[in-house]
C-alpha cells in the first residue's frame, strides 16, 4: 500500500475522528505513544451468525474497511479485532425450533460472510474471537463484578448488572436514567431490582450452548460477552470501539457500564459508529420484504460498484442503497479503471515522490481523510485528478514517466478507501450485468459489446446507416450507451 511520505508523528496535521462519547470530533492521539508506528488497538462489533448475511452487515465491515486502510496508511500500526457472537438468544431459538446444531450453524455462516467480504476487498481481520472461547473467562468477568457490588445474582440462577451503580450510565447515548425507568416496558422477570438492569448471566438448561457456573447452567448475555472478549483480546483500554449506530444503545451503552466497573478506568477513547442503511427509501427489514442478503446484493450491484458507492457516502451517514445510486455512480468508476487500463504500466516511484501534481493530490486527499475520514471529499479529489490525467491524454500528451507515477499513486489511494482492485472487464462485465437487470434484459459481455461497435464503425464507413442506427439502437435495449468522436467511438453505461 501507498505510504505517505510524511511520518505520522511529523506530521502537522494529525487524524480528528468524531466520537459518539461527548458528540464532538477531536484529534486521534493513539494509547501508544512511540515515536514510529504507534500500535492503534480497534474493536468492531460484528456478526450474530444465525441466518445468511444482509447488506447492513456488508456495509459496516466496508466501512471500518477504510477507516482501518487509512490509520495503516498513516503509518500506524493497527491491531483489529472482531468478534464472532455465536451464543445469542436467536441461535438457540433456532437450535430448539428447527433441532440444528448452532455450533455447525454459525461457523457456516460465519465463513460465508467472511468470503463475501473478501469478494468487497476487505482485509482480514487480525483477530477474529468467538463468544464459545471465552466462556470461563465470562464467568470470571462476571464474579468480578459481583464481587465488587455491580452485579447481583437472583435466585434462578442468572446475574444482572445493577445500573444504578453506575452514575453515568447512559452518558454514551444521552440517555437520562430517570427517563429510562418512566419509559422501560415493565419486564416479566420480577427477580430484577430495576427494570434497567441488564443480564450478564443467563440461567438456561437446555440449550447445548450452555455450561455450568457458580450459579447453575446457563450462557452469558449478549453485552458481557463484547466486553470479555475486549478484555481478553486487547485489554481493558482500547484506542477505538466501532459498530453499527444500531448498536450504540443499549448494546455500547451496556459494554461501557459494566467494562468500566470492571476496570475502574475507561474502555475506549473514541467511539465510531457507521450510519445505517436504507433500501430505497425504506429502512431494511424483513417485514417490510426488502431485506437483501449481502451474497444477492454483490450478485446485484457488482462488488467493485458497490465498494465504489459506500466509498462516495460519509461512514457515519445513512446511506440509501437504490438502483438510482448505483446507476449514477457506474460510469465515474468505468472510467478510473480505463484510465488505469490505458495506463497498463502505472506505478508510483518514489524517485518521483515530489512531483508537484502528486504532492498535491495527496495532500488534498490527506485533509480529506484527516477529517473524520471524510470519503465523499477524498472521491472527488481523486475524480479531479482523473479528469485532468484524461484530458491531457485526450490531446494527445505522451504517457510519460511522471504520469505513469501519478496514476499509480491514484490508483493505490483508492485502495486506501476500498476500491480498484478490479480489473476493467470485471467492472465492465459487473456494470453490464447490473444494468440489464434493471432493464430486465439478458446482459452483454464487454467482447460482444466491442463487436457490436466495430459492425457499427464497419456500417458507418459503407454508408450503411440503417445498420449503424440499428446496432445503437439495440446496444441502447441492453443498457449501453455509444459515444461517438473524432477519436472514434466508445460506450458507456446507459
Amino acid at each position: 500500500m501507498l505510504q505517505s511520505k510524511v511520518e505520522y508523528r511529523a506530521s502537522a496535521r494529525k487524524i480528528s475522528i468524531y466520537n459518539t462519547l461527548g458528540g464532538e470530533k477531536a484529534p486521534f492521539d493513539p494509547i501508544d505513544q512511540s515515536e514510529k508506528a504507534p500500535r492503534v488497538t480497534v474493536y468492531v462489533c460484528g456478526l450474530t451468525p444465525q441466518d445468511h448475511s444482509h447488506l447492513g452487515h456488508g456495509l459496516t465491515v466496508m466501512r471500518f474497511d477504510m477507516v482501518r486502510r487509512y490509520l495503516m496508511y498513516r503509518r500506524l500500526n493497527v491491531n483489529f479485532v472482531q468478534n464472532v457472537t455465536d451464543i445469542d438468544d436467536k441461535i438457540i431459538a433456532k437450535e430448539r425450533s428447527l433441532g440444528i446444531n448452532p455450533m455447525e450453524m454459525t461457523r457456516r455462516f460465519t465463513d460465508e460472510f467472511y468470503a463475501q467480504a473478501a469478494l468487497l476487498h476487505v482485509r482480514p481481520v487480525d483477530k477474529l474471537i468467538r463468544v464459545t472461547e471465552v466462556v470461563p473467562e465470562t464467568i470470571r468477568f462476571v464474579e468480578e463484578l459481583i464481587r465488587k457490588g455491580f452485579a447481583y445474582a437472583t435466585a434462578d440462577g442468572s446475574v444482572y448488572f445493577d445500573v444504578s451503580k453506575k452514575d453515568d450510565y447512559g452518558k454514551l447515548s444521552n440517555q437520562n436514567t430517570s427517563m429510562l425507568y418512566e419509559s422501560v416496558r415493565k419486564e416479566l422477570d420480577k427477580q430484577k431490582r430495576s427494570p434497567l438492569d441488564f443480564a450478564l448471566w443467563k440461567r438456561d438448561e437446555t440449550s447445548s450452548l450452555s455450561q455450568p457456573s457458580p450459579w447453575g447452567v446457563g450462557r452469558p448475555g449478549w453485552h458481557i460477552e463484547c466486553s470479555v472478549m475486549i478484555h481478553e483480546v486487547l485489554g481493558d483500554h482500547i484506542d477505538i470501539h466501532g459498530g453499527g449506530l444500531d448498536l450504540k444503545f443499549p448494546h455500547h451503552e451496556n459494554e461501557i457500564a459494566q467494562s468500566e466497573a470492571y476496570s475502574g478506568g475507561r474502555l475506549a477513547n473514541v467511539w465510531m459508529h457507521s450510519g445505517l442503511l436504507n433500501i430505497s427509501g425504506q429502512k431494511m427489514s424483513k417485514s417490510l420484504n426488502n431485506f437483501i442478503p449481502l451474497g444477492e446484493g454483490i450478485e446485484y450491484y457488482g462488488s467493485a460498484l458497490m465498494r465504489f458507492v459506500v466509498a462516495r457516502q460519509h461512514y457515519r451517514s445513512t446511506i440509501d442503497f437504490s438502483d438510482k445510486l448505483f446507476r449514477d455512480n457506474c460510469n465515474s468508476l468505468l472510467e478510473f479503471h480505463r484510465l488505469f487500463a490505458r495506463v497498463a504500466d502505472a506505478a508510483p516511484q518514489p524517485s518521483l515522490i515530489d512531483d508537484a501534481e502528486t504532492t498535491s493530490l495527496m495532500n488534498a486527499f490527506e485533509q480529506a481523510m484527516d477529517n473524520d475520514f471524510n470519503s465523499p471529499e477524498s472521491m472527488v479529489v481523486l475524480e479531479q485528478a482523473r479528469n485532468k490525467i484524461v484530458a491531457s491524454l485526450d490531446k494527445g500528451a505522451e504517457i510519460t514517466a511522471e504520469v505513469k507515477h501519478r496514476v499509480g499513486v491514484l490508483r493505490e489511494l483508492g485502495h486506501v478507501l476500498g476500491v480498484f482492485f478490479d480489473s476493467l472487464e470485471l467492472v465492465e462485465t459487473q456494470g453490464l450485468g447490473f444494468v440489464a437487470r434493471l432493464l430486465n434484459v439478458e446482459p452483454l459481455k464487454p467482447h460482444e459489446v466491442t463487436a457490436l461497435l466495430a459492425d457499427r464503425v464497419a456500417a458507418r464507413a459503407a454508408k450503411d446507416f440503417a445498420r449503424s442506427d440499428e446496432v445503437r439502437n439495440d446496444l441502447a435495449k441492453r443498457g449501453v450507451e455509444v459515444l461517438d468522436s473524432k477519436a472514434g467511438s466508445t460506450w458507456r453505461f446507459a
